[in-house]
């Protein structure tokens, strides 16, 4: 293929612009009332090059013939599922059902592109472990501009519609946005660790704090325990390295930097956004914490406390109530979703029920609605064969790395390794419970290059 190396190098330079794509799509929607948005036809473009280029690529490449095939036969089972659909759900939505399938193949397309692009950038001896991390930093860097500039200039959009209190900047999809920030969070780390050899250097951790306060700004949960996990594993891993491998001031440094910044996020945690929304949250499910506010009383001639008619009334707080908190009623989607799923045919249930499950008629300001679990919404839309065929190809590479990870951790555990491995884990974490990333191609891009990068980096992925 003439210019392969021009192409796969802007192909990895296209994370760059996700941010603004991002913007270009709020303001497609917002301000010109167009569904057919920047984000929608930049994403879908990309996805369909990078087919043409596995296609062109599998007449001479066996891997690359292996993904196209993959490809193929996950086209085969989407077909063989609205086939089915239209004859089984009343009403069928076609438009909706498109949308959403254009969506759930990003990740395994642009994974499979990922792999191809690494391992030719490995090929031609090019630093694409770098050029990655550098590029997630500049990716970091425009979406921290955004936050803190439509937060200073009184423009930015808000998350919540009432009661909590959350911005999204100029991002139009608030889970999204969160989703992508967890998801590059450790690798502004990743760089700031790199680039401070001596506690003075410290300047290189200003990205990590910029992307830090604008995931504050968002006022989710999601963006809170992203800042706190990410934190909690750089001092782990520099901790470990400096007690069995570098006894280095770079390692100690480092440590000492996410020991003061997670000291400074604990010290400011009760006037960010995330935790009055906690408490807004609380008290939509009717729990009242008082934290022992109220002074006891005490019987003066026995001494024995006096219960409050405050104490025998308030209630236990129940499962329910934690799934809600936790989940933000998702979890009642979920068990609808799992009643349609008993109920559907066996046909659905082996290739799927499509978008939103089988939906009905839907009333004023009501139609079709995922769980947002991604899991378990790409699982109940593409039924048993569909979800296991299509998780097949990633889950296979998962399991190799992480048993030749563990086999060879004297050699494997390195702050790169951690980093994007956290980088991992946030995504599917915040797939499984909020949705938004393997579901959303804004945020499986990301995924989807943090996965590749690990798998050809350590050999697991070869040609």
């Amino acid at each position: 293929m003439k210019n392969e190396k021009k192409f796969w190098l802007f192909a990895l330079a296209f994370l760059i612009w996700q941010p603004v794509i991002d913007v270009l799509t709020s303001a497609s929607l917002l301000l010109l009332n167009v569904n057919l948005t920047v984000g929608v036809i930049a994403r879908v473009l990309f996805m369909a090059v990078i087919v043409l280029v596995l296609l062109q690529l599998s007449w001479r490449n066996r891997l690359a013939r292996k993904y196209a095939l993959y490809l193929i036969g996950l086209a085969v089972l989407i077909i063989v599922n609205m086939a089915m659909n239209y004859n089984v759900k009343d009403p069928y939505y076609i438009a909706s059902e498109l949308k959403y399938f254009n969506k759930i193949v990003y990740f395994p397309i642009v994974f499979v592109g990922f792999n191809m692009l690494y391992l030719y950038l490995k090929r031609e001896h090019e630093p694409f472990k770098e050029k990655t991390t550098t590029y997630f930093l500049y990716a970091s860097l425009i979406i921290s501009a955004v936050f803190i500039v439509s937060f200073v200039t009184g423009t930015s959009m808000s998350n919540y519609s009432h009661t909590k209190i959350g911005f999204t900047g100029w991002f139009f999809a608030g889970n999204e946005i969160g989703a992508i920030m967890a998801i590059i969070l450790p690798l502004t780390a990743l760089y700031a660790i790199e680039q401070t050899d001596k506690l003075k250097e410290w300047r290189y951790w200003i990205p990590f704090v910029l992307l830090a306060i604008s995931m504050q700004f968002l006022g989710t949960k999601v963006g809170y325990g992203g800042i706190v996990i990410v934190l909690i594993a750089t001092f782990v891993t520099m901790f470990i390295l400096y007690m069995t491998k570098e006894r280095t001031e770079k390692v100690r440094s480092n440590m000492l930097i996410s020991i003061i910044l997670m000291a400074v996020l604990a010290v400011t945690t009760p006037i960010t956004p995330v935790f009055h929304n906690m408490f807004a949250h609380l008290s939509l499910l009717n729990i009242d914490l008082d934290f022992g506010q109220k002074e006891k009383e005490y019987d003066p001639e026995t001494g024995e406390e006096i219960p409050s008619e405050d104490d025998e009334e308030k209630p236990e707080i129940t499962n329910d109530q934690i799934q809600n908190l936790v989940f933000s009623s998702r979890e009642k989607y979920l068990a609808d979703m799992k009643d349609d799923f008993a109920d559907a045919p066996i046909g659905q249930k082996l290739f799927g029920m499509g978008f939103a499950g089988n939906y009905v008629e839907p009333g004023p300001g009501v139609g079709p609605k995922l769980i947002e679990m991604d899991f378990y919404d790409l699982f109940f839309s593409l039924g048993i064969v569909g979800f296991l065929y299509m998780m097949s190809v990633p889950l296979y590479y998962v399991v190799k790395f992480v048993l030749y990870f563990i086999r060879n951790i004297k050699e494997t555990f390195t702050i790169t390794n951690v980093m994007y491995g956290v980088s991992f884990i946030l995504a599917l974490g915040i797939g499984a419970t909020a949705g938004h990333v393997l579901t959303a191609p804004a945020v499986s891009i990301y995924v989807a290059a943090v996965m590749a990068l690990l798998m050809v980096r350590e050999g697991i992925v070869k040609e």
